[in-house]
């Protein structure tokens, strides 16, 4: 009896231990661009409070687009789960020492990245040399342009590389501040609305897979949280297949672009989550790529699949 006693009093100490251990927010990034639809129906239908309301626990979303700035916002304990974040931006955080993991893939779209300039501007690639640039630097995007230049054997170095947010450099462009800006979704769609054009896409020149990142302690101490997050996923992905047409036009409410063109985003994207090899090899040729371009210092290069992804990125069911 005593034994008895002993043990259910230790079991309700553990129980207890575990229940204080349990967060009371957990803290995941919005991001809605380029063209995010599983993470806005996810907003829109409630799918992820829903989820986390099942453990007792609220949800934060800061909307955070930067990739660096997500980062480092995982690196200061400041967000448990980057919803989808570049595959240059993980790398790169990991090589510099943010203790991050790799959970899933988000998106896979070569074909939505463009370098868009006015009806005026640059004719080809050709024409780059010496011209102001605006975009997000560490980025797919980034890179996007580093690999467009050197089809052309220029560098970054031969252009004006000028950082700024996707809506900040589509207004640079427009309004005559710079020649080219690197874009992706409503914000390169509001460009070729205004009578600009795409000088080129990723087609060819990048293979971008953007991820979902998690703080690698959450990851550990929270299993069935991230479990959460993948149930309120999946539930996005399948009204997503079951409502496209909704879908859609929730998509178009948030971009702010027509129905019409949020169509024709749709199928630029594959928002398969689970991880593939491919994946891998896509994310070790970025790395290889950032060394040449000198974007990352060769000793500071990482074993994708061992050191950045979690396993369980290629089980996710």
């Amino acid at each position: 009896m005593k034994f008895l006693t002993g043990l259910a009093l230790a079991l309700s100490l553990a129980t207890s231990a575990f229940a204080a251990d349990k967060p009371e927010t957990v803290r995941i990034t919005y991001v809605s661009a380029p063209f995010n639809v599983p993470s806005i129906v996810m907003r829109e239908k409630g799918f992820l409070d829903e989820a986390f309301a099942a453990h007792g626990i609220k949800v934060e979303s800061p909307e955070i687009t930067s990739g660096a700035q997500q980062t480092q916002a995982i690196a200061a304990g400041e967000i448990d789960i980057a919803s989808v974040l570049g595959g240059t931006s993980a790398i790169l955080a990991k090589a510099n020492g943010v203790d991050l993991k790799v959970v899933a893939a988000y998106a896979r779209s070569p074909k939505a990245y463009y370098l868009m300039t006015r009806a005026d501007g640059p004719a080809a690639l050709a024409d780059l040399k010496g011209k102001k640039i605006a975009g997000p630097k560490g980025t797919v995007l980034n890179q996007l342009l580093a690999a467009a230049l050197a089809s052309q054997k220029l560098t970054l170095a031969d252009v004006e590389y000028i950082n700024m947010d996707l809506p900040t450099a589509r207004a640079a462009l427009l309004s005559g501040q710079v020649d080219v800006a690197t874009l992706a979704g409503n914000n390169a769609v509001m460009v070729e609305q205004a009578g600009g054009k795409a000088l080129v896409d990723g087609e060819g020149l990048i293979k971008p897979t953007t991820v979902i990142g998690a703080r690698s302690a959450f990851l550990e101490e929270h299993p069935d949280l991230v479990k959460a997050y993948f149930d309120a996923h999946r539930k996005a992905l399948e009204f997503i297949a079951a409502h496209p047409q909704e879908a859609l036009e929730i998509a178009a409410k948030e971009q702010k672009i027509s129905v019409e063109e949020a169509a024709k985003q749709m199928p630029l994207y594959d928002f398969t989550p689970v991880m593939t090899d491919d994946d891998i090899a896509n994310l070790t040729a970025d790395q290889t790529f950032m060394i040449d371009s000198g974007m990352l210092p060769k000793d500071s290069a990482i074993d994708i699949k061992a050191d950045l992804v979690a396993p369980s990125a290629f089980e996710i069911k």
